[in-house]
């Protein structure tokens, strides 16, 4: 009768090791191989007018019912525009130019929201990063941003 022999668990160990070594090496090496950027490393662009002081300009004001199933709620934003100072006249111009366009997009956006998209700081920063982008888009095809930021003057919900 032939018996088998015990495995060897000092070679069994050893290549648990070496496979351990390898994928934390891979872990560790494979955002280098695809390029990718973590947050401290990204470069960002220098704006070519750094030295310009923004302005702001009074876009109005929209009233808008929610959209809400059960309950008639409505909301009354006064917004504001940050721009840059260097060109406040003729930006200023281009807005007033294309107003009902950026106030009909407004509109329509704003009645899609539920009270809860537009409650807490959470809601309203997004709300704010979403006009900013939409008004850039409508203002400047050429990916240009004009508008910087912007401000609520005014926030009620009811």
């Amino acid at each position: 009768m032939a018996s088998a022999a015990p495995p060897k668990k000092k070679g069994n160990m050893l290549v648990i090791c070496v496979v351990a070594l390898v994928a934390l090496g891979a872990g560790f090496a494979t955002p280098m191989f695809l390029h990718l950027d973590s947050p401290s490393t990204k470069q960002h662009p220098v704006k070519e007018k750094a030295h310009a002081k923004p302005v702001t300009i009074p876009f109005g004001d929209v009233v808008v019912n929610l959209g809400e199933e059960r309950l008639t709620r409505y909301l009354r934003v006064k917004i504001i525009l940050v721009v840059d100072g260097e060109n406040e006249k003729s930006v200023t111009e281009h807005i007033n130019k294309q107003k009902a366009y950026l106030k009909s997009w407004l509109i329509s956006y704003l009645a899609d929201l539920s009270i809860q998209e537009v409650s807490r700081a959470t809601g309203v920063n997004r709300l704010k990063r979403e006009i900013r982008e939409r008004f850039n888009e409508l203002l400047s095809p050429e990916g240009q941003e004009i508008v910087l930021e912007v401000l609520f003057d005014e926030f009620v919900v009811q």
